[in-house]
């Protein structure tokens, strides 16, 4: 791949210092309560400067983290040749513009998923990221739960036999909200499907290291008057034989969402709740069949059979996600969600709004 071939080089370009100066696009939202903070927690990154057109608060968040600039527009935060790499954490609409003004820039970048409000639009920064000796990439939270983590080396190494199925939710309470972005598909491209069902889309190629062939789905409001989305149930199909079945709900109360995930094989099962979230915690049990059984007629479970608990590290998975970035930058490795990555799940998004509108099974 064009990006991995330029990889060994671009981490030349930090001076040989072993610190990302970072900028940041977009500085409410995800930004402010997850991402800023992260950044202060690590080792081998800092905020030099953030950019938001909206400056109300920016002086109060100039304080708090010391961050030396503020701007009210991207190009000239670009100019700053004291940014390393810049985060873009802006609504999707903006991605695909503010994206190529950093690659053209010179500048690393991380960008917020989804990478594009259409799979076209992410293409473009994809194209445009492998003509340039940058490190790109895109956040996908999950994939930093220590707990997944687990997950993936099991399935890896077999633990649990073949894949045959997965189940995965998220949902949460986000009734009407004057002026709120997410609910305008002109600024969001979409509702539960894009904001929350792509977690676990990806999540589900990550940790069974697989791509979806095909795909049926049902998007629609249930409950709220908005036009994006509340509702999204879809399934996917992937090319290594396992069904995927993905629920995504803005109309579940907070408190009441166990965004449980679930996967089954031919040996055994492991049972998640409250992994697939922005906190790094959750359950975790693993069910595996000790020995190779025939065909029992009486289809008698064992009901005395416990599960074993998991145990993970609960761990700031977005600070996580930037120490490992900044080591990418750093060392001139791969990031662990490419653009690649990226763009196959932002197909795969375009292909689930496609069935539901045409009421029919679509391939990717």
């Amino acid at each position: 791949m064009a990006v991995l071939q330029v990889s060994r080089q671009y981490a030349l370009g930090i001076k040989m210092k072993d610190i990302v100066r970072w900028g940041i696009v977009g500085a409410g939202g995800i930004a402010r309560r997850r991402t800023i903070p992260a950044i202060n927690e690590i080792s081998n990154a800092s905020i030099q400067a953030v950019m938001d057109t909206n400056t109300n608060g920016m002086i109060d968040l100039m304080k708090e983290y010391d961050i030396p600039d503020v701007y009210g527009n991207i190009d000239d935060m670009l100019r700053n040749a004291d940014i390393d790499a810049v985060y873009i954490a802006s609504p999707v609409l903006f991605h695909k513009e503010q994206a190529i003004k950093i690659l053209e820039a010179g500048k690393h970048l991380l960008i917020e998923k989804p990478l594009g409000i259409h799979a076209s639009a992410a293409k473009e920064i994809m194209e445009c990221a492998k003509t340039k000796n940058v490190c790109a990439g895109v956040a996908m939270v999950m994939r930093f739960h220590d707990g997944h983590q687990k997950i993936k080396e099991m399935i890896g190494h077999k633990d649990l036999g073949e894949i045959v199925s997965c189940r995965g939710q998220l949902t949460c309470w986000f009734p009407p909200m004057e002026g709120n972005w997410r609910q305008n598909p002109a600024i969001s491209g979409g509702g539960a499907l894009m904001d929350m069902g792509i977690h676990c889309i990806d999540l589900m190629k990550y940790l069974m290291d697989d791509r979806a062939e095909k795909t049926v789905g049902i998007i629609e409001n249930k409950s709220f008057s908005y036009p994006v989305e509340d509702s999204a149930s879809f399934m996917l199909k992937m090319k290594k034989g396992a069904t995927c079945y993905i629920d995504a709900y803005f109309n579940i109360p907070d408190q009441a969402a166990k965004c449980f995930l679930e996967i089954y094989g031919t040996k055994g099962s492991i049972i998640a709740n409250g992994t697939i979230g922005q906190d790094g915690c959750g359950d975790i049990k693993v069910y595996i069949e000790q020995e190779d059984k025939g065909y029992e007629s009486s289809q008698v479970r064992n009901k005395q059979a416990e599960a074993v608990t998991m145990e993970f590290e609960q761990v700031n998975m977005y600070a996580k996600q930037l120490s490992e970035f900044s080591e990418c930058i750093l060392t001139g490795k791969e990031p662990r969600t490419t653009m690649e990555d990226a763009y196959d799940t932002m197909k795969i998004i375009d292909a689930v709004y496609e069935s539901a509108k045409e009421e029919r099974v679509i391939y990717l």
